[in-house]
């Protein structure tokens, strides 16, 4: 009899140190995947998803940049990754918290929702060249400028000259 009090606080303990360690763990239908949200019948959702992808550089803070690859997003500061990567979705509004604390309208394909945080941006404005991002419950728009449309284009002022001088024979 006295050893039953001892016995059962050892089976507690046991029982508590093994929830602890499964909650950290993310079951197997849970775990995201690159692939998994990219595919989309929706041809807005797809013309949406091929913009967006490649590095985008902040038009008041060139040292910072955002890449989109799939349905991944990483900030950068000086060409090194700040933060995590995060998951995204394409979607016609915000798919997580961020929509239950805000007047959320609905757009098609105009939101960019993350999947593993509680943040959304609003898509203002997207080309092949320009991004303008706003967060979804803040007033500020974040303009990015795509990578390829970084390099200076020489117009024919900023040539050099060429031509060549008479040779004095």
């Amino acid at each position: 009899m006295k050893y039953i009090i001892p016995i059962l606080i050892l089976i507690i303990i046991a029982c508590s140190c093994k929830s602890d360690s499964s909650e950290g763990t993310t079951p197997e239908d849970k775990i995201l995947n690159q692939d998994t949200f990219v595919e989309s019948n929706d041809p807005v959702v797809q013309n949406t998803m091929k913009l967006l992808q490649g590095t985008w550089h902040s038009r008041t803070d060139k040292n910072t940049s955002i890449t989109f690859e799939k349905n991944t997003r990483i900030e950068s500061k000086n060409g090194k990754a700040i933060g995590k990567m995060r998951y995204f979705e394409i979607a016609n509004q915000c798919n997580n918290d961020t929509s239950n604390s805000n007047k959320i309208v609905k757009a098609k394909a105009k939101y960019i929702s993350m999947l593993d945080i509680d943040m959304c941006y609003y898509i203002k404005k997207i080309t092949r060249n320009e991004l303008e991002l706003s967060y979804v419950g803040r007033e500020n728009t974040l303009k990015y400028i795509k990578n390829q449309s970084l390099n200076k284009r020489i117009s024919k002022k900023d040539k050099p000259d060429l031509q060549r001088k008479p040779s004095n024979k």
